[in-house]
């Protein structure tokens, strides 16, 4: 298979950048206090995260973090980069995603086709080295929303006989787009997004220090959707719970409250977070965009946020 190469970067030099302490945490077993990585979702739009975290296998980050914390596409991003599998990771956006198979709008039933990335994409044509993701520091942490009750549920990959591939069928499963639900265990799931698409507080309960990997520009807020929305919510999602369905018409008050204390870290002291957004609206893909030059193209821009990102001054980090 043909993947397309980007040059490899020059790791940021400077000991006061972000890069130099993120890297020294990945050489030292020894140290305390690690940041969690938080990985947003967004459909395709992951491929802009996952040329990020590509940036990091690169500089030999990967082992910089306490914990890699996702919903949706920010999990399976996160799954491959602990495996050490982030450039293949990427060449599945725009070589296997791509068309019509993941994405079509003339297939209302099932727009996006969850079962076609699972289980022909990630379990046969690019499976996931399990052994390696969880040698790996730390653990993954998946977040699912509960069919039911819409609430967020949070599975690690260390819980003894789950299965990653469910997790990732679950966290994925966006109504609308894709209308099952996911059995694990005794309960059933849906997309983790719809119960938290940014998962801060998550990472706050575990570690003192994130940095956050968004799929949003700058600004975005979800907003509460009138009863025209509610309408076409409800005929897209049959079998979806009243909560769940509200949950996704609602203002969501947490992930707005979540991306101002973001927008607003700097002022912060001492910095609790660090995060890294989309510098160009014009170049960001939507949640389903299959167009291989986009993809490809969003890929660039998350490799060239990432590079700057990690040489932004880090000296605010909380215990840096």
């Amino acid at each position: 298979m043909l993947r397309h190469r980007a040059a490899k970067p020059t790791a940021p030099d400077s000991e006061g950048s972000l890069g130099h302490y993120l890297r020294t945490l990945a050489e030292d077993p020894a140290a305390h206090d690690r940041p969690a990585l938080v990985i947003q979702g967004g459909g395709l739009r992951g491929v802009y995260s996952m040329a990020a975290l590509r940036v990091l296998e690169e500089l030999g980050m990967r082992d910089a973090f306490s914990y890699v914390i996702g919903s949706s596409a920010g999990a399976i991003n996160g799954a491959y980069f602990l495996a050490g599998q982030a450039e293949e990771s990427l060449s599945i956006y725009y070589e296997e995603l791509a068309g019509r198979e993941f994405v079509s709008l003339r297939r209302f039933w099932k727009i996006v086709d969850i079962d076609f990335l699972v289980d022909d994409v990630l379990k046969h044509r690019h499976p996931l080295d399990e052994d390696a993701m969880r040698a790996a520091p730390a653990p993954l942490l998946t977040v699912l929303t509960d069919a039911q009750s819409a609430e967020a549920t949070t599975i690690s990959n260390r819980v003894p006989g789950v299965d990653i591939y469910e997790l990732f069928r679950a966290t994925a499963a966006l109504p609308g787009l894709y209308n099952r639900k996911v059995p694990i265990g005794e309960r059933s799931f849906v997309d983790g997004g719809v119960a938290d698409l940014v998962p801060l507080g998550e990472a706050f309960a575990r570690t003192k220090q994130v940095v956050v990997l968004l799929t949003r520009e700058a600004g975005y807020r979800k907003p509460h959707h009138g009863w025209a929305y509610r309408r076409i919510v409800r005929a897209f999602s049959p079998g979806q719970s009243e909560r769940v369905q509200e949950k996704i018409c609602a203002a969501d008050e947490d992930y707005n409250a979540t991306m101002e204390r973001l927008e607003t870290e700097h002022r912060a002291m001492p910095r609790r977070t660090w995060t890294l957004r989309p510098s160009s609206l014009e170049r960001l893909v939507n949640r389903t965009t299959n167009d291989r030059a986009r993809l490809r193209d969003c890929a660039a821009l998350g490799r060239a946020d990432m590079l700057r990102f990690l040489k932004q001054e880090r000296a605010l980090l909380a215990g840096a």
